[in-house]
């Protein structure tokens, strides 16, 4: 396991969740995050009446968060994976960027293998261990969907492993 990805699930009080894939179980460390609620000026825009959290004096979406902590965990980019709207997203939107051609290519050999982009985990991290996804649940109001799963199994397949993948389950203080 990368050390960038050991350091950031070991603040997050680290747990193991089994999914059960087509090719038998595959073990992913889970970690749980507390965010202060936004209690400021509501957005405009919240996606869809998604939840905002307060991080670093900001309001932010949890997936936003997430890539700021992974960045102070050492890993040296990290961009949400905003599939519904197909672009990516390294701070609130309508900020978006571009993936680094290394990533990039990982993340079509994936969508290859998968058979389209549908279910890739909402955090796509990097640092020179290679590439790590984090799928981010709202604890006791999201779950993990089928085509998630399918993405995992897909990623296998192009060559990842089980601890390139972490489920970060989150909430609100």
């Amino acid at each position: 396991m990368s050390p960038a990805l050991k350091e950031f699930l070991d603040k997050g009080k680290v747990a193991t969740t089994t999914i059960k894939l087509a090719s038998g179980p595959v073990e992913v460390p889970t970690c749980y995050w507390r965010f202060p609620s936004w209690r400021g000026e509501p957005l405009r825009d919240t996606y869809g009446g998604k939840a905002l959290v307060e991080f670093e004096g900001s309001p932010v979406f949890a997936e936003v968060a997430m890539i700021q902590v992974l960045r102070q965990h050492g890993f040296d980019g990290a961009v949400w994976v905003d599939g519904y709207r197909q672009r990516f997203l390294d701070a609130m939107p309508p900020a978006k960027c571009e993936l680094p051609a290394q990533v990039r290519e990982l993340y079509e050999r994936i969508a290859t293998v998968n058979g389209g982009y549908g279910g890739c985990w909402d955090i796509l991290a990097w640092n020179r261990e290679g590439a790590f996804f984090v799928e981010c649940k709202r604890r006791g109001k999201d779950r993990m969907r089928p085509n998630q799963f399918n993405w995992l199994e897909s990623a296998l397949k192009a060559g990842l492993r089980a601890d390139h993948f972490a489920i970060c389950e989150w909430d609100i203080e």
